[in-house]
């Protein structure tokens, strides 16, 4: 017997796990039978025996499973308390705003703690709101976040009291930007401990950038260093191989990314390796592609992937002030002026065939891309903004009711309106995607249904959340407000386990 750690606890992964045999020992309906069983079983475990099985990001494809022996996981505990250039003091209270159910979440905010006597904490910290609460309250703290919730640090909060107790500031799950590095020094008057890893390969590298007198990085502090007795290589292909005793100290693990070796064993990040798809035969690299198209400064981000169903090349990507202003002429002329530039490098049949457009990439509570996440957005069901202002707690999202929404599909088939349940439930999705609040509602007061919504309608849709309080005022109007379609509260529910 094992424990898993999925990726989520959505119906569909819990379906999925439960037709393997697997039952969930902290579901609020558990299986008597199951767990007397379980109870029964006498639990004996070699250093060799499989711990722990957790499944990769999901960034490249599928989620993928990893299983972790009793011998790997003690020994990344080990790392990881041997590599801090200063160690945290015992009794230290360890925050984290990333779940246990990935490998960073649960070697650093579960075990880590645990192994070097520090003070864990049950709930993970969603909101900046949060995070400040938190570490005002302890004297001294850990906090262990990833890229996703750092490049949300707003400076309008007074973190003057929260800086003076943190002590150390983790990151890990995906490159952190400079802007987000910004934030963090002058959040917290330091700069986070970055970690290079991956579920297959675990903690791998690390470094801490520092900002000179001038407020540029120093470039010496940019450069990656190996943990404690992993040693880095580099393969023929110039891709990041790796040895140690947690994986295979007798036989190199080849990474996905491209790396530029220093003196020193010091190296320096490329990015992640090519990933090739065949479209009419001809070879595509989607890491070309994704470069080619930040190239034309139409875009800040772009993720190139294929469609599950028809194999369809689609992008999503978020466009900068001047794909904006070509976006807000039509979605037809930003795709055109995308096109013109792609074709100097790529034949016609290698196109994208779907674009779309977010004012902010999706990324998980790792603040990494899923190919699930991305290709839901394809979804009818979901709507694409022309015109996005996405803030702290706020949002505005100005959009033209597509009339294939399946919303429409009853209602009804001579004059369809949309109906009142379907404009709450896009404030929900919607407000979960850009705002990151939770989708488990407790009840909507105030609620008020003006006017009919019809399809080609242009609606904005307006909300402000307040994580305090859990509750999240919302309206749909027209884009110069002067038409009310729907407006009301929505109270989150707040004793939910997260599911992201």
């Amino acid at each position: 017997m094992k424990t898993i750690l999925p990726t989520d606890l959505t119906a569909k992964t819990k379906g999925k796990l439960e037709k393997e045999g697997a039952f969930f020992l902290l579901d609020e309906t558990p299986e008597p039978t199951q767990c007397e069983k379980a109870a029964k079983e006498t639990l004996t475990l070699t250093m060799d025996d499989a711990l722990v099985e957790l499944f990769t990001s999901g960034s490249t494809g599928e989620p993928t499973r990893v299983t972790k022996t009793l011998r790997q996981v003690l020994a990344d505990v080990d790392t990881l308390d041997a590599d801090f250039p200063t160690h945290p003091l015992k009794g230290t209270v360890v925050f984290s705003t990333v779940s246990h159910q990935h490998i960073y979440g649960f070697l650093w905010a579960v075990l880590w703690p645990i192994a070097s006597q520090k003070i864990i904490t049950e709930k993970r910290l969603l909101f900046p709101e949060n995070i400040k609460n938190a570490l005002e309250q302890d004297s001294s703290a850990v906090l262990i976040s990833s890229p996703a919730h750092l490049k949300r640090l707003p400076l309008d909060l007074d973190w003057t009291k929260s800086r003076t107790h943190l002590t150390h500031l983790v990151s890990s799950g995906g490159p952190l930007s400079e802007e987000a590095l910004k934030l963090c020094q002058q959040a917290f008057h330091r700069t986070p401990f970055e970690i290079l890893g991956s579920t297959e390969l675990d903690g791998i590298a690390w470094r801490q950038r520092r900002f000179l007198p001038n407020d540029t990085v120093d470039p010496a502090s940019c450069l990656w260093k190996a943990m404690p007795g992993t040693e880095i290589g580099i393969n023929p292909d110039g891709i990041i191989q790796v040895k140690s005793e947690r994986l295979d100290s007798q036989h190199w693990t080849v990474g996905n990314d491209r790396i530029v070796m220093h003196p020193g064993g010091l190296f320096t990040l490329l990015g992640r390796t090519d990933r090739i798809v065949k479209i009419e035969e001809k070879r595509l690299s989607l890491t070309a592609l994704e470069k080619s198209l930040l190239a034309t400064s139409l875009f800040t981000e772009a993720k190139a992937f294929l469609l599950t169903e028809k194999r369809d090349l689609a992008v999503v990507a978020v466009p900068s002030e001047k794909g904006q202003a070509l976006l807000s002429q039509s979605k037809l002329t930003l795709i055109r002026a995308a096109e013109h530039y792609l074709r100097e490098e790529f034949e016609a049949v290698l196109l994208p065939h779907r674009w779309r457009f977010e004012p902010i990439m999706p990324t998980n509570s790792q603040g990494k891309y899923t190919i699930e996440a991305l290709q839901s957005l394809f979804d009818r069901r979901h709507i694409e903004p022309s015109l996005a202002k996405v803030e702290h707690h706020s949002m505005e999202l100005h959009f033209k009711v597509d009339e294939r929404l399946p919303f429409f599909e009853g209602h009804f088939p001579q004059w369809p309106i949309l109906p009142g349940v379907a404009q709450v439930h896009l404030v929900i999705e919607e407000a979960h995607r850009y705002l990151k609040t939770p989708q488990e509602v407790n009840c909507i007061s105030n609620l008020k249904f003006m006017s009919i919504i019809r399809p080609k309608t242009k609606i904005m849709i307006t909300c402000l959340f307040d994580p305090e309080s859990m509750k999240m005022k919302f309206s749909l109007t027209s884009a110069d407000r002067s038409t009310r379609y729907s407006c009301g509260t929505i109270h989150f529910a707040t004793d939910k386990k997260d599911n992201d």
